[in-house]
């Protein structure tokens, strides 16, 4: 339901198009779409509604939705998506396919139960990190490509055969590979990148409390939220910054700012990681994104706020203190987990795989 497994399919098919093979023919497409677009936008529409104002009652959801066991008893209202995808295939004929959604694992194992021919290799691509569910690999796959260590450790010990893990990392915008993140802060000028979550009162008063610390500007992301981007340009918001709605220059804001603030999205955390720019995690969604807190903490790249926007200002507060010691502990932990050039890895994994056919 994020957009981060649709920036994951875009990277690798760019990886693919314009350095890998330019002569191959790459398809991406979100078969939910194709199958029934109102349904899709109402379910979207829901998501950002549920996990920005009721994450309690997500969590329950998608505990529910990623247990293999679930999934395989709603196949009966998989059959529009069952047969969007087998026509798919019969279409463009792949030589190989990845996914970047973890339910089409279960489609394809039942597209190829019942086909004559031999099944299109299939690569899942894992987006989550460290704490991720079983329906990303529980469904035959001719490899799973996951982003880090640990969570390569997670299929390790649920049994997933060695050489069917690659960990290659987060296929990240190919802009990263040639990146320069922001040098650190001079003369005591911050800039600090915010992506609100929650309710839009929660964002107000955290700018609010922001705007008290000198030297601090402030770059505010809405994305899609167009009632959070209304109510912070009612409130004035941010005093000393930008407020920008949907943007496709994450790589560009996020290598000018020194921290980022919001929610822990799969993608953004790792293009985080790339950019080398620290994480507080300002906003929790349960279920998918634990896991990738659980990197921030674990790696040391940031640190978790979501207890009140009081809490977001005194861990900022703290990560500029004595001339910004926190922050350069966090930027040096960053150096050691970079893996810019994901997509083009994975591509070259794809395109190595289709000529074996």
């Amino acid at each position: 339901m994020g957009d981060g497994h649709n920036t994951a399919a875009r990277n690798i098919r760019n990886a693919i198009s314009l350095v890998v093979d330019r002569s191959a023919e790459v398809l991406v497409v979100d078969p939910y779409t194709r199958t029934n677009p109102v349904v899709n936008n109402l379910m979207q529409r829901g998501y950002s509604i549920a996990i920005n104002h009721y994450p309690t009652l997500w969590k329950l959801a998608f505990s529910m939705l990623n247990r293999p066991a679930v999934i395989e008893g709603m196949s009966p209202l998989f059959s529009q998506l069952n047969n969007a995808v087998r026509d798919l295939i019969r279409e463009f004929k792949p030589d190989v396919i990845a996914s970047t959604f973890p339910v089409f694992g279960h489609v394809l194992q039942k597209i190829n139960a019942s086909s004559a021919s031999p099944p299109v290799p299939f690569f899942m691509v894992i987006t989550d990190s460290t704490m991720i569910s079983k329906s990303w690999y529980h469904y035959p796959c001719d490899g799973a490509i996951v982003t880090d260590e640990p969570t390569a450790d997670v299929l390790r010990r649920d049994g997933v055969p060695e050489e069917k893990i690659h960990t290659l990392g987060f296929p990240v915008d190919l802009e990263y590979e040639d990146f320069m993140p922001a040098p650190p802060p001079r003369a005591g000028t911050w800039n600090l990148l915010f992506f609100p979550g929650g309710p839009q009162d929660r964002a107000i008063e955290t700018l609010e409390l922001l705007a008290s610390l000198d030297g601090v500007s402030i770059t505010v992301i809405t994305g899609r939220r167009k009632a959070t981007h209304a109510a912070l340009t009612k409130a004035r918001l941010p005093r000393r910054g930008n407020l920008i709605g949907w943007t496709d220059k994450m790589p560009e804001l996020m290598g000018s700012h020194h921290i980022f603030i919001g929610k822990a999205g799969g993608a953004t955390v790792q293009e985080a990681i790339a950019a080398q720019i620290p994480f507080v995690v300002s906003h929790i969604v349960p279920g998918q994104e634990e896991g990738n807190i659980a990197l921030i903490q674990q790696s040391a790249i940031g640190a978790l706020a979501s207890q009140s926007p009081m809490h977001v200002l005194n861990l900022v507060k703290g990560a500029m203190a004595n001339d910004a010691a926190l922050w350069r502990t966090w930027r040096k932990n960053l150096l050691h987990m970079q893996k810019t050039s994901a997509a083009r890895k994975i591509a070259e994994l794809l395109i190595n795989r289709a000529g074996q056919r």
